[in-house]
């Protein structure tokens, strides 16, 4: 029931933000044993230099077990980042290292759990289209809780609620 009402959430999530969506793939011990996993987010950035933004993310990622029908993990990240365009014009090819808090995780096993979540991105940031920017990117994550880490590498297109302009500068 927690897996449908989270999956309901997150596809309700999908359709009122048009272009946040991630597939992604466990990796490391048992990976094999996961189906991809889908999630969905909400990105804000704002500029703080001609080559920079802050970003403020919310999110969550469901990898469902292929041996127990309903189990597996999900994850709800906050993430807080700082993403740098290589050739200093605010658009174009970027690094985000991103850091932040799982503020709620379920495992196989029905244990919930919580902790750090780090991250390393590089993407594509798209030239605005009227005031839409969309992003493409690829991001390894770590959700560290008590047992260990679960680890996992996700291609994502986004939609960034930009919060101010690069003008402005």
């Amino acid at each position: 029931m927690k897996r449908k009402l989270l999956l309901g959430l997150l596809l309700f999530s999908l359709a009122k933000t048009k272009a946040q969506v991630e597939v992604s793939k466990l990796i490391g011990k048992n990976s094999s044993d996961y189906t991809i996993g889908y999630g969905g987010f909400l990105k804000f950035s704002h500029p703080v230099s001609d080559a920079a933004d802050v970003s403020l993310e919310v999110g969550a990622i469901v990898f469902q077990s292929k041996i127990y029908d309903g189990y597996g993990w999900a994850v709800v990240p906050v993430k807080a980042g700082y993403r740098y365009t290589l050739n200093g014009s605010g658009y174009g090819f970027y690094l985000e290292p991103q850091a932040g808090y799982n503020i709620y995780g379920i495992n196989v096993d029905d244990n919930k759990f919580t902790g750090l979540i780090l991250g390393a991105g590089t993407g594509y940031l798209f030239k605005p289209i009227g005031k839409i920017l969309f992003d493409l990117g690829v991001q390894y994550e770590s959700a560290f809780y008590g047992g260990g880490s679960l680890n996992y590498i996700a291609l994502r297109l986004t939609h960034n609620f930009s919060i101010g302009r690069r003008e402005e500068w």
